[in-house]
C-alpha cells in the first residue's frame, strides 16, 4: 500500500492531486494505484477503518472507493462523510452492476460509479471530471441558474443580482449542494449547518428564510425523510 509519506521527499509530486483509493483487492489495488500515481497522490488502503484513519489525518481532492470491503460497505462510508458535511468527490468503483446499486450509490452521496471490470482511461478521464467541477465550485456553486458564492454569504440571481445570505442560510445551502443526490435528515443539517445548541426546528424556519430570498424550488422537501438540494430554473 501507497502513503503521502513516500511524497514527502520530491516537493513536485507535492503539488499533484491527492487521492485515497479504498480497494481491497490487492492485484488491483497495486497496479491501479501504480498507473495513478502517474498523475496522482495516491494513498491505497485496504479497509474502511484505514480509509477513516487516513481521513483523519490527510486532507484529499478525491475518493476512490469500492463497495465489498472486508469490514463493510464503502456506501457506510460516504454516507458518514456526507452527512459530516466533507464534500470531496467520490467516486464508486464496484462489481456491483445492477441499476439498483447504481441508484444506491449516487443516492449514498458518490459523485460518480464505474463498475468493474473497467479501463483506467475510463477511471482517469472521470476522476479528472470529478477534479474539475470540485474545483469549480471552489469559487462558486451552480444551483439551477443560481450561483453560490459560500465564501462571501451571497447568491446571485440568474440576472446577476446578488442576494445577501446570513451565516446559516448559507452554509445550509452548501450543505445541501454538496451531495445533491442525497436526502438530508433534520439531525443532519442541524449537525452541518447550525451553531451547537440550535433547536431542530430551526432546520425548517432557516429552510423557509432561504426560499424566501431565492425561490421555493431552490430546496426540495422529501416528504418524511427530510430536504434535497432542488434545481431552480427562475
Amino acid at each position: 500500500m501507497t502513503t503521502a509519506n513516500e511524497y514527502a521527499t520530491d516537493p513536485e509530486r507535492l503539488l499533484l492531486p491527492a487521492v485515497l483509493f479504498i480497494e481491497d483487492d490487492p492485484n488491483l489495488g497495486s497496479m491501479t494505484s501504480e498507473m495513478l500515481g502517474l498523475d496522482y497522490r495516491v494513498d491505497w488502503v485496504q479497509t474502511i477503518a484505514d480509509a477513516r484513519v487516513r481521513l483523519a489525518a490527510n486532507t484529499y481532492d478525491a475518493l476512490i472507493v469500492d463497495r465489498r470491503l472486508p469490514d463493510g460497505d464503502g456506501l457506510d462510508l460516504i454516507r458518514g462523510l456526507r452527512a459530516g458535511g466533507v464534500a470531496t468527490p467520490a467516486l464508486m468503483l464496484t462489481a456491483l452492476a445492477e441499476v439498483d446499486d447504481i441508484v444506491d450509490g449516487l443516492d449514498a452521496g458518490a459523485n460518480d460509479y464505474l463498475t468493474k471490470p473497467f479501463h483506467v482511461v475510463e477511471l482517469e478521464a472521470r476522476l479528472r471530471a470529478l477534479l474539475r467541477g470540485f474545483h469549480a465550485q471552489a469559487a462558486g456553486i451552480m444551483i439551477g441558474d443560481w450561483l453560490l458564492k459560500p465564501s462571501a454569504n451571497i447568491i446571485e440571481d440568474p440576472d446577476g443580482r446578488a442576494v445577501p445570505l446570513t451565516d446559516v442560510e448559507s452554509k445550509l445551502l452548501a450543505t445541501l449542494a454538496a451531495a445533491p443526490d442525497h436526502v438530508f435528515s433534520r439531525e443532519e443539517l442541524l449537525k452541518n449547518a447550525f451553531s451547537t445548541g440550535s433547536d431542530i426546528g430551526a432546520v425548517d424556519v432557516y429552510v423557509s428564510y432561504a426560499r424566501g430570498k431565492t425561490t421555493r424550488s431552490i430546496i426540495a422537501t422529501v416528504r418524511g425523510k427530510g430536504y434535497r438540494i432542488g434545481q431552480p430554473q427562475d
